[in-house]
C-alpha cells in the first residue's frame, strides 16, 4: 500500500511538471507600461529599468507590435547618418553634426576670420573643433519629444593648440553647441523633438536658432518643420538639415 501511495505521488509530480513545461515563461525582462497600445496599433510602448548602484534610470522606447520582444534603444530619426546644424545664419561660424539612429555622432565646429592675419598665416586664421560622442539614456517623454545625455565626447586636438596649414592659422577650440563656454565643462542633458512638435512647449531661445521659423509668407508657424535638438543648459539649438 505505501509502495502505491509513493508511486502515485511520482506520477502526479511528473504529471504536474510536464504541464508548465508546456506552457512557455513568457515573462520579459522589462516592464510594460498599462497603457501602451494594443495589437491594433503599428507602435507599443516599452518602459526600460536599468539600475547601477543606488541610480535608476527609466526609459521608455517605441517598437512594432510585429516583434514586442525586442529590446529598441534608437533615436526616432528618419535615416543613418542624420545632419544636424547649429549656427544662427550670420557670420562664419557653424557647428556641424552628424547623428545616428543608436545615438553616436560626429561633426565639427569652424569659426573663420579671415582678417585675422600675420606671419605665415596670410589667408586668416579659423577655430576650428573635430569632435565625437554618443548620446544614451534615451527617454521618451511624450509622443513628439526624448530626453537624452551625452556621452564619450571626445575632441580631436586639445583647446587651445595652434598650427599653420595653407596659410591658414588654426586653433582648436571647443564642440560649440555641445559645451558650456562659461563653466568651461561639456553639457550632459538635451531634449531630441520631433517635427510637428508645437512651438508653445520649447524654450524662446531655442527657437533663435531654427532657420526656418520665419520661412513662412503668412502667419508665424505653430509646429517646428523638422526634428531639433536642444541643449538644456545653454538653449543652444541643432536642427536637421533639410
Amino acid at each position: 500500500m505505501k509502495k502505491f501511495i509513493i508511486i502515485l505521488l511520482s506520477v502526479s509530480f511528473i504529471l504536474l511538471s510536464a504541464c508548465n513545461t508546456g506552457s512557455p515563461d513568457n515573462t520579459e525582462t522589462t516592464v510594460k507600461n498599462d497603457n501602451e497600445e494594443t495589437a491594433d496599433h503599428s507602435t507599443t510602448e516599452k518602459i526600460t529599468v536599468e539600475i547601477t548602484g543606488n541610480d535608476i534610470a527609466v526609459s521608455t522606447t517605441a517598437e512594432s507590435t510585429e516583434n514586442t520582444t525586442q529590446k529598441t534603444e534608437l533615436l526616432p530619426l528618419p535615416k543613418e547618418n542624420t545632419e544636424f546644424i547649429f549656427h544662427s545664419g550670420a557670420g562664419g561660424w557653424r557647428t556641424e553634426m552628424t547623428v545616428n539612429q543608436d545615438g553616436t555622432f560626429y561633426g565639427q565646429y569652424y569659426d573663420s576670420e579671415m582678417g585675422s592675419v600675420g606671419e605665415g598665416y596670410p589667408n586668416g586664421s579659423a577655430y576650428i573643433c573635430d569632435f565625437t560622442g554618443k548620446f544614451v539614456n534615451i527617454e521618451k517623454v511624450n509622443d513628439y519629444s526624448y530626453q537624452l545625455e551625452l556621452s564619450d565626447l571626445k575632441t580631436q586636438e586639445p583647446e587651445g593648440k595652434e598650427w599653420i596649414e595653407d596659410g591658414i592659422k588654426y586653433i582648436a577650440s571647443a564642440p560649440y553647441g555641445l559645451y558650456d563656454s562659461y563653466d568651461n565643462t561639456e553639457c550632459e542633458a538635451f531634449i531630441l523633438y520631433l517635427p510637428d512638435t508645437p512651438v508653445d512647449v520649447v524654450p524662446e531661445e531655442f527657437l533663435y536658432w531654427w532657420p526656418y521659423r520665419y520661412d513662412q509668407d503668412t502667419a508665424p508657424k505653430s509646429t517646428l518643420s523638422c526634428y531639433g535638438i536642444l541643449n538644456l543648459t545653454t538653449n543652444d539649438g541643432f536642427f536637421f538639415a533639410e
